[in-house]
């Protein structure tokens, strides 16, 4: 009995010593695995505020009707805010001169060739008598030399001609088709000179807005180029414009000044509607939104991903690292979102949602 009795201490001595060296293994390989990241994570992103721009519609271009010839108006086919049809007619001056001066051309013109015809035959003749000695060859020169003048002659009247022609053409006043008219400065019987503005004609089946930028605007406006959106304020579709709009039509750039303002210290863009307008015309209002970031520095997270405990509040990083942030107040751009500053997070961390407390 004395024998048996140490055989039962010495074997539990053991098996707790193995039983202990286990559970050191097990927190040693616990602790060398590295921690699985939480697939409910989000990233850190750059609190934003939104710069609301007002801008207004014109049109993508705007051509002046100048006279061409000087005239007495004779008709005026269209007036402010109708449309030039195919046509292109404007106005029209008076060319009664024009063509009592081209078909007095045209006499002259007739007689011309009669004579150089005349001459034609007539050096024929002479150059025969010479030929038999019955002419001397200096009379023979001087008819081919007239032959030659009367020829260069024609060829003047024929330019005059065409001058004419193109001054009469140019007596009907024209305005690209498609546009419509803006101004219109004349009367039937009004006298006008060469070179005067009768009136003006835009285009507005492309609308433009325009904005001057700080070069942080049109940093944003640049970064947001494929999804850039103008809220109309005025009244379009037939139904009043709403305080708050939602509607948004589509927008691109349309050109950027190269050129700096010394005086405003700004960049001159100009945004084309791609969406149509019914109606379509200068003034419309519309709003440009554009984000920037907070000069702050401060950051926008989840409201899922902050936990709080009295009066701290921290975020959770991926690797399960505690980071105290202080709340600064909701995300104006999104509701479900929170702002705040923490010095331990930057733009891009990742952060785990619904953090424990």
């Amino acid at each position: 009995m004395v024998l048996n009795g140490p055989i039962p201490i010495v074997f539990a001595v053991a098996l707790m010593q193995s039983i202990t060296t286990a559970a050191q293994g097990d927190d040693r390989s616990r602790v060398a695995q590295p921690l699985e990241p939480s697939p409910d994570t989000t990233s850190v992103v750059a609190a934003t505020r939104e710069v609301e721009l007002i801008g207004f519609t014109r049109a993508a271009a705007q051509t002046p009707l100048v006279a061409e010839t000087e005239g007495r108006v004779r008709q005026v086919f269209l007036d402010i805010g109708e449309q030039v049809d195919e046509s292109g007619r404007f106005a029209q001056l008076d060319t009664t001169f024009l063509r009592l001066d081209l078909e007095d051309l045209r006499v002259q013109q007739e007689r011309m060739r009669d004579q150089i015809a005349f001459d034609e035959r007539e050096v024929e003749r002479i150059r025969e008598l010479v030929r038999q000695n019955s002419a001397s060859a200096s009379q023979l020169d001087a008819l081919e030399q007239s032959v030659r003048d009367n020829r260069h002659q024609l060829r003047a009247l024929d330019v005059r001609q065409r001058i004419l022609e193109e001054r009469i053409a140019r007596a009907t006043i024209l305005a690209p088709p498609g546009h419509r008219i803006t101004a219109r400065r004349i009367e039937p019987g009004q006298w006008v000179s060469t070179g005067e503005t009768l009136g003006s004609a835009a285009d507005f089946s492309t609308l433009l807005v325009p904005f001057a930028l700080t070069p942080e605007q049109f940093a944003a406006l640049s970064a947001t180029a494929d999804q850039l959106g103008l809220q109309p304020l005025d009244a379009t579709r037939g139904q009043p414009r709403a305080a708050a709009p939602t509607e948004t039509l589509a927008a691109r750039i349309h050109r950027v000044n190269p050129s700096f303002d010394p005086e405003t210290r700004k960049i001159a863009v100009e945004l084309a509607l791609i969406d149509p307008v019914p109606d379509p015309r200068g003034g419309l209002r519309l709003r440009l939104g554009l984000p920037l970031a907070e000069a702050t520095g401060a950051l926008s997270v989840p409201r899922s991903a902050l936990a709080s405990s009295y009066d701290e509040v921290w975020v959770i990083r991926d690797s399960g690292e505690r980071i105290p942030v202080l709340p600064l107040g909701p995300d104006a751009r999104d509701a479900s979102r929170m702002r705040v500053s923490a010095p331990g997070l930057a733009e891009g961390d990742r952060i785990r949602l619904s953090a424990p407390d």
